[in-house]
């Protein structure tokens, strides 16, 4: 079964030329928070790094993150996120992004995105760029991926354990700043 069959819509992001305002601040223009992708990475959403930009255009509402999308990277290293925190909805994906939405049961967002993390779809993905000098993928591409087939069971298991992947990943990075943060305090504090 290709990704294209287990999910409604496969869209490539919004070209944010068109729609960012370039002229001199005006604050009466709509802002809007970018998914750029550099923000994301290993599967979250690094929000200090989303761009803020004034909007000179109005946005179609497809080209804005919902509950349950997987936004995926079309250029390497082909990183994805699943959007379930409300602080993750609301967000404009560029086009060197792609958007899966509405993911058909028995598939759901975190087994599309183990899916996508794996060696089975990067080969599929380098097969599909074979020849071409840039590394960046096509919609078309993405939707021809070829999953492969679990029982529902597997599915389940699959993505329960993907999510506790990347919660632990989450934590521990939340931990890693913490301690960094903790030695800068005792550090500092010691200076004369």
């Amino acid at each position: 079964m290709k990704l294209k069959d287990v999910a409604e819509e496969i869209i490539t992001g919004v070209l944010t030329r068109r729609i960012v305002y370039d002229g001199d601040a005006d604050s009466s223009l709509q802002e809007g928070k970018i998914l750029v992708p550099k923000s994301i990475n290993d599967g979250l959403i690094d929000h200090t790094l989303l761009q803020t930009s004034r909007l000179g255009k109005l946005v179609k509402e497809k080209f804005y993150t919902r509950k349950g999308d997987v936004i995926m990277k079309l250029s390497t290293p082909y990183d994805s996120c699943v959007i379930e925190k409300k602080e993750d909805e609301g967000l404009i994906v560029p086009s060197f992004s792609v958007i899966i939405r509405g993911i058909r049961a028995p598939y759901d967002p975190y087994f599309i995105m183990a899916f996508l993390s794996s060696k089975r779809a990067w080969s599929q993905i380098e097969r599909s760029r074979s020849g071409r000098a840039l590394s960046i993928i096509s919609n078309e591409s993405v939707s021809e991926l070829e999953l492969p087939s679990f029982c529902e069971t597997e599915m389940k298991d699959i993505s329960t354990r993907f999510r506790r992947y990347l919660e632990f990943r989450r934590l521990s990075a939340e931990i890693i700043g913490l301690e960094k943060e903790r030695n800068d305090i005792l550090f500092l504090g010691k200076e004369e």
